[in-house]
């Protein structure tokens, strides 16, 4: 009996939802791409602890069962990225992010900078608007070449 409770609550914990914090994510790629003719960036990365999962992303703004804002924060010439994870030894270790351009949303994305932050106040810049490069990008750090192929301003 205390064998299957002790697996039930070690369960329990490890899929519980947590920050995803910056210091577990190893970002391998990033890249601005056209959906539906607004520019989408995108984040690829992996979790590097093994009591680790990625759980949620920055396809859209939502809120967690505690009421805390996940997805994207902005401010006039910023964007803030954040997401979930897990402490499950099971689960996906990749982290993808996608946020689609919205100007409702304040989301210009090419003219804002990208930060993948966690609730610790730890950020990372992942694009530079003013120089139009992310650092971690594989085959795209300069910006410009995407803006001139798709006539972006």
């Amino acid at each position: 009996m205390a064998t299957i409770l002790l697996f039930l609550g070690l369960n329990f914990w490890s899929n519980q939802l947590d920050d995803l914090h910056i210091q577990d994510v190893k970002i391998y790629n990033t890249f601005f791409a056209m959906e539906n003719g607004k520019p989408t960036f995108y984040l690829y990365g992996k979790l590097k602890p093994t009591f680790a999962s990625y759980s949620g992303g920055a396809f859209t703004q939502y809120n967690n069962s505690n009421g805390d804002n996940y997805g994207w924060n902005t401010s006039k010439n910023n964007v803030y990225i954040d997401g979930q994870q897990t402490h499950s030894p099971f689960g996906s270790k990749e982290v993808v992010f996608r946020i689609k351009s919205d100007s409702k949303e304040g989301l210009t994305l090419l003219n804002q900078n990208l930060y993948l932050t966690d609730h610790h106040h730890h950020k990372i810049k992942i694009y530079n608007a003013q120089t139009k490069t992310q650092p971690y990008s594989i085959n795209q750090k300069d910006t410009q070449k995407f803006i001139k192929q798709n006539k972006l301003h």
